[in-house]
């Protein structure tokens, strides 16, 4: 896979899943605040498998998993239309990504990224939270650009838009880190087989 084509992949499926999620917010706000609570509910029962609680303190009170889990499953989706979309269009050729390699990618991206982002937190709190305040300040600027009157906003804020930015910087940074490393996987190869 070439490796352009795949970070400009990532980001058109981030951005239109984030496209999406504020369309519902507009249109069908009742639909995104009960997804909101279900993937809430979902990770409170998964963290309650930690019998000290600090398990569900870290993943819904800080780092608010609950509302990733809602942005995860609009990028799988995404994901999932428009690899469909274009293997129809384009064919099913040799290099292309079959539909549950697609599915496959997001998920691992997804799982790999609220682990390392948790992981982060363990270590350095202080650090992520910089990162979402650096990410809250940058959402507040576009926002303010596009709508002087603050609306756009406050509707990032009630969204979380910020964290939504700071996981998907994480997953495009394991993206091409994986990328980078089956390049060079393939280069050694090559030159091995030269021998």
């Amino acid at each position: 896979m070439y490796l352009l084509p795949y970070v400009m992949s990532r980001i058109v499926v981030f951005w239109l899943s984030v496209a999406i999620l504020i369309y519902g917010w507009f249109n069908h706000a009742r639909l995104v605040n009960d997804s909101f609570g279900a993937s809430e509910a979902l990770v409170k029962n998964l963290a309650r498998l930690d019998a000290t609680g600090k398990a569900e303190t870290v993943a819904v009170h800080i780092l608010h998993v609950g509302d990733l889990v809602v942005i995860g499953a609009i990028m799988l989706v995404v994901t999932l239309v428009l690899t469909a979309l274009r293997n129809l269009t384009l064919g099913t050729g040799e290099h292309r990504m079959t539909l549950v390699k697609a599915i496959a990618h997001v998920v691992v991206l997804l799982v790999l990224s609220y682990a390392v982002l948790a992981a982060v937190w363990w270590h350095d709190a202080r650090l992520v939270n910089t990162w979402f305040d650096a990410s809250r300040a940058l959402m507040a600027q576009v926002s303010a650009a596009i709508d002087p009157r603050g609306q756009l906003d406050l509707i990032f804020r009630t969204l979380g838009l910020a964290r939504h930015v700071v996981v998907a910087c994480i997953m495009l940074t394991l993206a091409l880190m994986w990328e980078m490393l089956k390049g060079a996987g393939r280069g050694a190869r090559a030159v091995f087989v030269r021998r």
